[in-house]
């Protein structure tokens, strides 16, 4: 049985916002939706390497090409610190999708995360169409 209220108390700690369960059929898997918030440091790093690796004059491109590839590369990187640590901690296994960013809004990322106990077979993707 997993420790849900453990599992999104732990994700909180962990500096992640608006943790919520998604309502999903199978009770052995549970859904995460959550949000990334970027720290000042962050955007600053992802603003940086898009200046100094695109040359060109079109903010389009600067967004989509550079600064918000950077953001996301982040996010996923300490997200799957998280989950690592989150696996271990409470014996279970997890697998998360991060939500395409918008360059009007790029302060936070939202995230799915699905979990269950180590050995059950499931797929993020297959969740994520019967949810929506």
């Amino acid at each position: 049985m997993l420790d849900k209220r453990g599992i999104i108390e732990f994700l909180e700690d962990e500096g992640l916002d608006e943790v919520n369960e998604l309502d999903y059929k199978d009770e052995d898997i549970l859904v995460l939706n959550f949000f990334y918030t970027f720290d000042d440091a962050e955007l600053e790093a992802a603003k940086q390497f898009a200046n100094d690796n695109y040359e060109g004059d079109n903010q389009d491109e600067w967004y989509k090409d550079y600064f918000l590839p950077y953001l996301t590369d982040m996010a996923a990187d300490n997200i799957r610190d998280i989950v690592e640590e989150l696996e271990e901690k409470f014996n279970v296994e997890g697998e998360f999708v991060i939500y395409e960013m918008d360059r009007d809004y790029h302060s936070e990322c939202e995230c799915v995360l699905a979990l269950a106990e180590k050995g059950k077979d499931f797929d993020i993707e297959d969740i994520l169409e019967e949810i929506e």
